[in-house]
């Protein structure tokens, strides 16, 4: 993962956003290794990290029910943060409907939304399209359980696999419902 270039790297501002994602999980563990982890490479590469932000109970996957990210989306709409950077998206939500509406504030902000293990670039269509098909897939209890393959791999390989097999017609299909043409 690695967050677009910039010569001034001190000045573009990463918040990193996690939470406990299970019930099962110890509270506080995975966040301690995502916080410290993130926080560690990315103050080493240059960049400033002006707020961390967590839940560490593992609330419900509703925007409104988890205070840290609702803060972050304020702090997003008041130019606070240029770039959230997240452990994968699932940190984010669960929820395919909510995740899109974050990637769609955020981008409305101006604000890039980077994953650690799972890279993506919405910069194009063709990033776009993966990513949509990343957040197709986070609804996937087996999939965000048993974590062989990252999201974002599992989605390139769809994405491949369709072109190959149908011809892209499958590409085709979903660029058509993603313009809003059917």
């Amino acid at each position: 993962m690695q967050i677009k270039e910039s010569n001034q790297q001190q000045k573009v501002k990463v918040s990193i956003y996690t939470r406990n994602t299970s019930i099962e999980q110890s509270k506080g563990h995975r966040l301690y290794r995502d916080i410290q982890v993130l926080k560690e490479m990315y103050v080493k590469m240059g960049y400033e990290i002006p707020q961390i932000y967590f839940n560490v109970a593992c609330q419900g996957n509703g925007i409104e029910d988890r205070k840290a990210l609702k803060q972050l989306l304020k702090d997003v709409s008041l130019g606070l943060i240029d770039v959230v950077l997240v452990w994968y998206l699932f940190s984010l939500s669960s929820n395919a409907t909510d995740l899109l509406k974050i990637k769609q504030f955020l981008d409305e902000h101006n604000v890039e939304l980077c994953s650690a293990t799972e890279p993506f670039d919405t910069s194009d269509f063709e990033g776009e399209l993966h990513f949509q098909w990343m957040v197709s897939l986070i609804e996937d209890e087996h999939l965000t359980c048993k974590r062989d393959i990252s999201l974002s791999s599992l989605a390139r390989l769809i994405m491949t696999r369709g072109q190959s097999l149908k011809g892209g017609e499958l590409n085709a299909e979903l660029r058509n419902e993603s313009i809003g043409t059917a």
